[in-house]
């Protein structure tokens, strides 16, 4: 008999993230070309600026995100 998955919420969620050409092949470099490497790189990097950033530190963060795109549709 196959066994599945225990049913219930997983632990993690999947993110997917957007990144320049530019900035995807350093991490990828610094990583020496293993994609799981640099994913491990991403998620320390991440994480290490959710450990040392206050709420609106990050707040900001995101302010600043939209109103780039609310300039770039207005132009």
């Amino acid at each position: 008999m196959a066994r599945g998955r225990k049913p219930g919420k997983r632990a993690n969620k999947v993110v997917k993230l957007s990144l320049p050409k530019r900035i995807y092949y350093v991490l990828y470099g610094i990583a020496g070309n293993n994609e799981q490497r640099m994913n491990k790189l991403i998620r320390a990097i991440l994480e290490e600026k959710l450990e040392n950033s206050t709420l609106a530190e990050l707040a900001s963060l995101l302010e600043t995100g939209r109103r780039e795109k609310e300039e770039e549709t207005a132009e």
